[in-house]
């Protein structure tokens, strides 16, 4: 820049044509005097793992997110807490990859979907091995990443894709993620008490407002559901649990009113809380008014904010449940059916 102008065309060309040499040679002298080459400190970089924190923090974590507090936890602080806790780590790649696998269109013609689900197994796998380590000392060291990998287990269990296995079903593999989501809420409830001293975490147990109110579509079908109920007491007073149906159907319209409010996942883990283990020995032994209430549950999957695996869920369980149903019951899941598949609800067998 201080060069004076050349004053000669033919000067001036030779320049435009051979641009000067890049010379980095004073970047050598900041190299550490311990170090005998650039890279004895650094193992090569990994850029798979790269791109599953950058797709966790792109678009994951938004799972999780309830309001712009929760979601600055998610996306920042988690990744944060991972870094002391390796078992968070793996547990983040290991749900980003599950994302990719699930949603992400093949760039090449190879199964790129089904290299990413086996990244995201064997970081998964790592993830667990450490957790269980550290399952019997919950405290105020490990609290927070506790809490974010049992949260993020709930939906690598709900998100991970099932292939149809002789003695599996579909009710079966809900009833799993359920049973999962139930026990991991032992777990969410000691790490909770450790979280509350930085005020960065505090946000994560608040409860989203929202009016309880049904849509007229929904209010129809729980009254529907409480009038089987109640036909089901009268038929069976002293076997059939009345109470134990009334309070599903109940938690089942509050989470209807909060998806109507545009609510997202934890509403729907939050139901699966709240259902009694004798209410899930229901489903397993295909009783008719369980499968229909789970049938309700299906329906309202794919409608949730930021869940990317409602549908297959929606379509393997319905479809299960509409052929273990007789004619009797399958009027009460007739709106489920239309809503999840469509036309195709025409010309199944009936």
């Amino acid at each position: 820049m201080t060069d004076e102008p050349s004053r000669s065309p033919r000067a001036l060309s030779d320049r435009q044509q051979a641009p000067p040499s890049p010379d980095f040679s004073l970047l050598r002298q900041f190299r550490s005097n311990n170090a005998s080459n650039g890279d004895s400190f650094l193992p090569p970089l990994n850029i798979c793992d790269l791109e599953l924190m950058l797709q966790w923090v792109n678009e994951t974590h938004g799972i999780f997110t309830r309001s712009q507090q929760t979601e600055a936890i998610w996306r920042t602080h988690v990744p944060q807490e991972a870094l002391f806790h390796q078992f968070l780590m793996h547990g983040i790649l290991a749900l980003s990859a599950l994302h990719i696998a699930c949603t992400r269109v093949p760039r090449t013609l190879g199964d790129a979907a089904k290299d990413y689900l086996q990244v995201a197994i064997s970081h998964q796998d790592q993830a667990l091995t450490l957790f269980r380590e550290q399952l019997g000392n919950i405290n105020s060291s490990n609290g927070k990443a506790m809490f974010a990998f049992a949260s993020i287990t709930v939906i690598y269990a709900f998100g991970f894709p099932r292939t149809p296995e002789p003695g599996n079903t579909a009710v079966g593999d809900l009833v799993q993620a359920f049973v999962l989501t139930r026990g991991v809420q032992h777990i969410l409830s000691q790490a909770m008490d450790t979280i509350f001293e930085d005020r960065l975490w505090t946000s994560i147990r608040d409860v989203n407002d929202y009016e309880p109110v049904l849509p007229a579509e929904s209010r129809v079908a729980i009254e529907q559901l409480h009038k089987a109920n109640e036909a089901c007491t009268r038929q069976d007073p002293i076997l059939h649990d009345s109470a134990l149906y009334q309070e599903a159907i109940d938690h089942l319209a509050d989470l209807m009113a909060g998806v109507h409010a545009g609510l997202g996942f934890a509403l729907a883990g939050r139901w699966a809380i709240k259902l009694q283990p004798a209410f899930l020995d229901r489903l397993r032994d295909r009783r008719p008014l369980a499968l229909v209430i789970l049938a309700h549950f299906c329906a309202i999957f794919p409608q949730l904010r930021d869940v990317w695996f409602g549908a297959e869920w929606s379509t393997r369980v319905l479809r299960e449940i509409w052929y273990a149903l007789d004619n009797y019951w399958r009027p009460f899941i007739h709106a489920c059916m239309e809503e999840i598949f469509g036309e195709q609800y025409a010309v199944m067998d009936r």
